[in-house]
């Protein structure tokens, strides 16, 4: 069993350390845990999110520390990442270079609009947001830096319809990771969150049962996470296997990190 996509306390919004979550993971037997919390930024953008840039180097120790110390399990380096032209030297240089991480995520939890950067939390249920977030979306699907983008149907926390423009736009993102021959995440989180209330009812916020749905017209393939912000959590993927199988859809494995 392998988990790519693991958060610790220095993102703010998690609990544990990189000890807590390593013990945890064997105790439930898995064979591989990537630690990918949200990379530092250089102008420390997005502070409430995400560990400071003066915390990196911890970072990485207590991940080297852990692979040295825990051989039961291969530990993997890693971080999730927003894409931005600005960042794109110090993912290279500094994360992917001098630190040697061994992957990194892919993840838009904010996308740019009319000068501004929205989070998909706090985003309106409109069509000018979620046409805006697939349009970044495919920008950050087009980076040959992310070994896997994580939760692409993360619009549908606040577009609550599936409509013409939500296929449209699901059709856009599916169309950009096929070229790209890019995996997409089936994300795990979304089951353990709480449900969103959509004209049609409640449901919950993702996985979209639709973009999957539409994603098995489409040649991708796809890898389930936990996207575990508790060390409890590292193996609960929800009903993401279920989902993928039921589709038909193609996972992926990913052969990364030191034996």
């Amino acid at each position: 069993m392998k988990n790519f996509h693991t958060h610790t306390a220095r993102c703010h919004h998690a609990t544990g350390n990189i000890s807590d979550y390593s013990k945890a993971a064997i105790e439930k037997k898995m064979t591989h845990l990537g630690f990918s919390d949200h990379t530092p930024l250089p102008d420390n953008r997005w502070p409430e999110v995400r560990m400071p840039l003066c915390e990196l180097s911890e970072y990485v120790s207590e991940i080297e520390e852990a692979q040295e110390k825990y051989n039961e399990i291969r530990i993997v380096k890693g971080a999730e990442c927003e894409y931005a032209p600005e960042y794109l030297n110090f993912y290279k240089e500094e994360l992917l270079g001098e630190y040697q991480f061994e992957y990194l995520v892919g993840g838009a939890h904010y996308f740019p609009f009319r000068g501004e950067w929205v989070n998909c939390y706090g985003a309106d249920n409109s069509k000018r947001h979620l046409i805006a977030y697939s349009d970044y979306l495919i920008t950050s699907i087009d980076c040959d830096l992310f070994a896997f983008i994580a939760h692409p149907d993360l619009f549908s926390r606040f577009y609550h319809k599936w409509d013409n423009e939500a296929i449209a736009c699901s059709r856009a993102i599916l169309d950009a990771a096929s070229d790209k021959g890019r995996i997409l995440e089936i994300n795990g989180y979304g089951y353990r969150k709480g449900l969103v209330t959509t004209e049609e009812g409640l449901r919950r916020p993702y996985p979209s049962d639709s973009f999957w749905a539409l994603a098995s017209e489409y040649n991708v393939s796809v890898i389930i996470n936990s996207d575990a912000h508790k060390p409890e959590d590292v193996d609960d993927f929800g009903e993401g296997f279920a989902l993928a199988e039921s589709l038909g859809l193609e996972i992926k494995e990913l052969n990364i990190g030191k034996k």
